[in-house]
């Protein structure tokens, strides 16, 4: 078993997720994009089909740009699946670290949120119906909610490789930079003695 998160040069083998918990993670996500290509068909045809094709080709882009660099990368320990599937596809890149390759790439993913509930927020304002209302609301409990809560509980809990992923801890605080002031004996040294020598050079001179 690997111990060493920051460089992913050795794969983790230690244990295989079960087919339920790969559902689990990947069937909301899936769901997601139905509703999303539903709301958008509301305005437009074309503008559905290219968020539906928009949405697989992100993911392919995160078998391609974020798979490689994982510790899970061909093996079945993977909490969604990808580290198989991107081994078919794709070759191992090992010159980067996973946290920053995430990081960089992640964000390919965030118009299959956003972009159906901007147009979901328009519909609603224009041409409100209790279609849209629906449509809305399970998109926003599944993207926002659902997702988010099987990542954090499920999928990501007992991840071996947790700490090395933004997605479950988030950017860390970086520590607070050393002060630049000198400390305060060095700021106002004691000079008493020093004092004292003068006044007593003084007073033998008089």
């Amino acid at each position: 078993m690997m111990t060493k998160t920051e460089n992913n040069t050795t794969p983790c083998h230690s244990r295989k997720i079960p087919l339920w918990l790969v559902l689990l993670d990947n069937v909301p996500t899936l769901l997601l994009f139905v509703l999303g290509f539903l709301i958008v068909y509301q305005v437009s045809l074309p503008g559905a089909i290219a968020y539906g094709v928009y949405a697989m080709v992100s993911v392919v882009w995160f078998w391609a740009k974020i798979c490689p660099y994982c510790h899970h990368y061909n093996t079945f320990a993977c909490p969604c699946g990808y580290g198989v599937i991107s081994a078919k596809f794709f070759s191992r890149k090992d010159d980067k670290s996973f946290r920053k390759v995430f990081r960089r790439n992640i964000g390919i993913q965030f118009p299959n949120w956003f972009i159906p509930m901007a147009v979901a927020v328009y519909l609603i304002i224009t041409s409100y119906s209790n279609t849209v209302l629906w449509l809305t609301i399970s998109f926003a409990i599944i993207g926002f909610v659902l997702i988010p809560v099987i990542s954090k509980l499920v999928g990501c809990r007992n991840c071996e490789i947790k700490e090395d992923c933004p997605w479950m801890t988030g950017r860390k605080k970086s520590e607070s930079p050393p002060s630049l002031k000198p400390p305060l004996k060095q700021r106002f040294p004691k000079k008493a003695s020093e004092d004292e020598v003068r006044v007593r050079a003084r007073v033998e001179l008089k």
